[in-house]
């Protein structure tokens, strides 16, 4: 299991092409990737009571099945557990998940069903900041919630915790942002992507 810690910050339109040219120039550019992403519960929303979310992704040829149970998120600075492990097509494959997220699923297994998407082009930078490494990823695209037929935009960048001293991740990744907030009109923001879809679906308590 893996722990994840990243950094939200909306983009409005009139940042992206400063808050780009900043991260060319101070960070080492990985180029863009197409993300494709499908998220499951059952019609009770048993995941979404438990504050956890189940996504099957699609990155080229490559399918993900990933597992994120509850975590704290305060001035877009989040801290979550998180699976991920990859699977043959869009279908959940319970037995290569470890023990612990195959306990939480396997009783819901046979009621998961789609409940939205999140569609998105990310581009990549790596920043090494006051002796970390973080991951910059700038994400624009769409998140669709066929019941309600509800779309809303997704335009922000997630700054995620690669390596460097742990304790201080927090202080590390907040200065980072505050740098970048000195270069464009950025706001934190404590929503996921899988809280903002499972909104749009109707689901109040994501």
């Amino acid at each position: 299991m893996a722990q994840e810690i990243e950094l939200k910050l909306a983009v409005p339109d009139d940042a992206l092409a400063q808050l780009a040219a900043w991260l060319d120039a101070n960070g080492e550019s990985k180029g863009e990737v197409t993300l494709l992403n499908v998220y499951l519960d059952t019609p009770e929303r048993d995941l979404a009571r438990a504050r956890a979310a189940l996504r099957l992704r699609r990155k080229g040829a490559q399918w993900l099945q990933t597992l994120k149970t509850a975590g704290q998120s305060q001035g877009g600075l989040a801290s979550r557990h998180e699976w991920e492990t990859e699977v043959d097509g869009e279908a959940i494959e319970l037995q290569t998940l470890p023990d612990e997220a195959r306990a939480l699923l396997a009783p819901l297994a046979d009621r998961l069903a789609p409940v939205f998407r999140t569609d998105f082009v990310r581009r990549l930078w790596i920043v090494q900041h006051d002796g970390a490494r973080i991951e910059a990823g700038l994400d624009c695209g769409t998140i669709t919630a066929p019941a309600t037929q509800a779309q809303e935009r997704i335009q922000e960048l997630e700054l995620e915790w690669l390596s460097g001293d742990e304790n201080r991740a927090a202080d590390v990744l907040h200065g980072l942002g505050a740098r970048l907030q000195a270069v464009a009109p950025l706001t934190p923001s404590d929503l996921s992507k899988a809280a903002r879809g499972y909104r749009l679906a109707g689901v109040d308590n994501a």
